[in-house]
């Protein structure tokens, strides 16, 4: 099935939704480059009627597959200038058989989509649509006359506008991520989690406080030989996810008027530094910069993965209120699920990204003795809710962001998140 997020819709600005004629021409007008995930071409495929022939084809497919799926569009030259192909000698049964057979796995869930010239130009298109493959590596089996006929078996892949051939290192880790994809990711999205909280832990050792963490991370994430974005991309996606997060907060009017203006982009100045494969954004961890603000870590990983960290315990309650061990304010902890949701949507769009996301949260606090206090407002005041209950231990709450997800899907999504921490409390989010 053809995806509906790419290379083109982001590039246009256009919603998600079918490759249209329209969105090629226009995207050939605007001279969009190839990438990773887009590669003109020029005529259609010659054809390769000897058994065990060099199928240019073949390779682009697997080259895109393997890396994250992509669109070959046929009818484009290298300068990206419209030529137009002959849809009627097109044949996309012979193109799957060269799939099956010069392939091995081969590639399954490539689309054909014609598209007839609508400007009157008679230069229609053809777009070969190919996902992210579940069974990567793929290796091309064949010969080529410039290698002086030598008998190749190489598992290609994109980088960047082109194409190259994986290294033993490369292959052995596609076939680690092939076999062990649910268990790996499940152990990532808790390793990620465990690694921020010791992280943000260490930052409060001295004194008690409840952190929530949020990690998000795409089911099928963005492989190691993607290029990651630049440093202005992501603060670009950061800026787009605080947008986001101010659009669905009003949206869900009750829990705006509780909650106030969002938490991440008053605490951060949107200044992600190079991190291990992530961006960092944090106004922790620099000793010559330390502040007397509620503590935030930001984390946006080159494989699509999004962690948050929030000190809720930071001010939670008046001067003079008596003491509570763990507070946790309700309102901050609401606003950070809305502000991660809406970061891991903007930074899954941003990496072109349209696999769904894990997410998962936990509140976690070093001093084990001490009970997590739900702060609530009680007329507009902060105050400790005395009839909530106050658990040593606070489960994680789990849930799964669509892949296109409206801002409909995206709120309840936060609710969700939100409310699988509250409701142990025995707290109910506002309608």
């Amino acid at each position: 099935m053809a995806r509906s997020w790419t290379r083109l819709h982001e590039f246009l600005g256009s919603p998600p939704g079918p490759v249209t004629y329209e969105m090629i021409a226009e995207a050939v007008r605007r001279k969009l480059g190839e990438s990773d995930d887009l590669d003109w071409k020029q005529a259609l495929p010659a054809t390769s009627p000897v058994k065990g022939e060099w199928n240019e084809f073949a390779k682009d497919v697997a080259a895109m597959a393997n890396t994250r799926g992509g669109l070959l569009v046929y009818g484009v030259s290298d300068a990206i200038d419209m030529v137009g192909i002959d849809l009627s000698t097109v044949d996309d049964k012979q193109l799957g058989q060269w799939l099956r057979v010069h392939l091995q796995p081969t590639v399954s869930g490539v689309s054909y989509l014609e598209l007839p010239a609508t400007d009157g130009s008679g230069m229609d298109v053809l777009v070969v649509d190919i996902p992210a493959s579940e069974t990567a590596p793929h290796f091309l089996y064949g010969w080529q006359q410039k290698d002086k006929d030598k008998t190749t078996f190489n598992a290609p892949f994109r980088h960047r506008d082109d194409t190259a051939y994986m290294a033993e290192h490369q292959v052995a880790a596609a076939y680690r991520e092939r076999f062990s994809r649910q268990d790996a990711a499940e152990a990532a999205l808790e390793r990620h989690v465990r690694y921020a909280t010791d992280l943000v832990l260490g930052e409060s050792e001295f004194r008690p406080t409840a952190w929530l963490v949020v990690a998000a991370r795409p089911a099928r994430p963005i492989p190691r030989m993607v290029p990651p974005l630049t440093r202005e991309e992501a603060r670009w996606a950061i800026e787009q996810g605080a947008t986001r997060a101010r659009k669905l907060l009003d949206a869900a009017s009750q829990v705006a008027r509780l909650v106030g203006p969002p938490l991440f982009p008053n605490l951060l100045n949107n200044d992600p530094r190079k991190g291990l494969r992530r961006w960092v954004d944090t106004n922790l961890l620099i000793p010559a910069r330390a502040t007397r603000q509620r503590g935030v870590l930001l984390e946006l990983h080159h494989d699509g993965t999004v962690v948050t960290a929030v000190d809720l315990s930071h001010n939670a309650l008046p001067a003079g209120h008596a003491a509570v061990e763990l507070p946790v304010t309700s309102w901050n902890l609401i606003s950070a699920a809305f502000e991660t949701v809406a970061l891991a949507h903007e930074y899954r769009t941003a990496l072109h990204a349209d696999s769904s996301m894990d997410l998962q949260a936990v509140l976690q606090t070093h001093d084990t003795d001490a009970r997590f206090t739900p702060v609530v407002l009680d007329y507009g005041r902060p105050d400790v809710a005395e009839w909530a209950r106050q658990p040593f231990i606070m489960q994680p709450a789990h849930g799964e962001l669509a892949p296109f997800a409206d801002d409909g899907t995206l709120i309840a999504e936060a609710r969700e998140l939100a409310e699988g921490l509250l409701h142990q409390f025995g707290i109910d989010m506002p309608a």
